[in-house]
């Protein structure tokens, strides 16, 4: 199969993407002169513009959008406007064409602009199973930074934490847990310099608060791999490293997956079962308990020799908690 290096298919994007430019200039002076039919209602014009607009539009769906409003009868100045200055913008980074992101088949898009593609969750989603990592191929699991866990996954101060926070001097080395692929490497709001690393076994993980970046988007990394250095940026109350796990764009708690004193992975294998809410990531062969009527923290701590706190623990809950009839809780590590 004939295929293209990297840098050969960059050349060729920037050809084709000059004379859509051209075309486009074509298009906008015979707007002007009155030339195009600009009967299209306001409301779709807007529609269009805003969907131009949107930073997580890669290049991919942009050059399809273009060919298609090319190939139509008729293209509104508004929308050709926009689709110029878009396409004049240099917010896209190159993928090989040969190459496809990890977990490919798994999510939608390949965004490199906005690490949270959280979306909703399709009707029919439901459990999965798989590998954490890839013995074959000598592809492990490496604890992204050596320092003490300062903050847990789950509600604090108020509002959710979606993953754990470990103590880092800046310019510490943040390497990536698992092998994957970039997806993002830029400043983003509250996350600072953050990184987002897509992995061969289905889940994102994402390093925030950087103080340097050290990769691009499309950059394959091994665990272990440098990605950048530690720092305080963006929403950071001292110098730390943010670290979270995602399946589809949805935060999963890191102990169900991690052992966090240990710094190891509980399990080669992990299941992944969809939530109301999200998805719930524990080791397989995990023991869950259904609640009863009658059931109370001690008395199912007992029943599978296990102490009150580790129930509490494991599942996110008070000594105090009410216990629901139905609900599963889980009961092994």
């Amino acid at each position: 199969m004939w295929t293209l290096d990297k840098n050969t298919y960059g050349f060729l994007m920037q050809i084709y993407l000059r004379n859509i430019l051209f075309i486009l200039g074509f298009f906008l002076f015979a707007s002007a002169s009155g030339g195009l039919d600009k009967s299209a209602s306001e409301k779709d014009e807007e529609a269009l513009v805003n969907l131009i607009q949107q930073s997580q539009l890669s290049k991919e769906k942009l050059v399809f959008l273009v060919d298609s409003l090319l190939n139509g009868d008729t293209i509104s100045y508004c929308v050709l406007d926009a689709l110029n200055k878009k396409l004049a913008s240099s917010a896209f980074y190159e993928v090989a064409i040969d190459t496809n992101p990890p977990s490919h088949d798994l999510y939608e898009l390949w965004d490199t602009e906005n690490p949270n593609i959280s979306s909703e969750i399709p009707l029919n989603d439901t459990t999965y199973a798989f590998d954490l990592i890839d013995k074959q191929n000598d592809c492990g699991f490496v604890m992204p930074v050596n320092g003490i866990i300062t903050s847990l996954y789950g509600y604090r101060d108020g509002r959710m934490h979606n993953g754990i926070d470990i103590a880092l001097h800046t310019g510490d080395p943040v390497v990536s847990a698992f092998r994957g692929m970039v997806r993002v490497a830029k400043w983003y709001g509250s996350f600072g310099n953050v990184v987002v690393v897509r992995h061969y076994n289905g889940f994102e993980t994402v390093y925030a608060h950087l103080s340097k970046i050290m990769v691009k988007p499309g950059d394959m990394v091994d665990p272990g791999q440098l990605l950048g250095k530690g720092g305080n940026t963006g929403r950071s109350r001292g110098a730390h490293l943010h670290f979270e796990m995602r399946f589809k764009g949805h935060p999963v708690n890191p102990r169900y997956i991690i052992d966090l004193e240990n710094k190891k992975i509980l399990s080669e294998s992990v299941v992944v079962k969809k939530t109301k809410t999200g998805f719930a990531a524990y080791p397989a062969g995990t023991i869950f308990h259904t609640i009863k009527r009658g059931d109370y923290p001690y008395k199912v701590a007992i029943q599978y020799g296990i102490t009150v706190k580790q129930l509490t623990e494991w599942n996110g809950l008070h000594k105090k908690s009410t216990f629901v009839a139905g609900t599963k809780l889980k009961v092994s590590q």
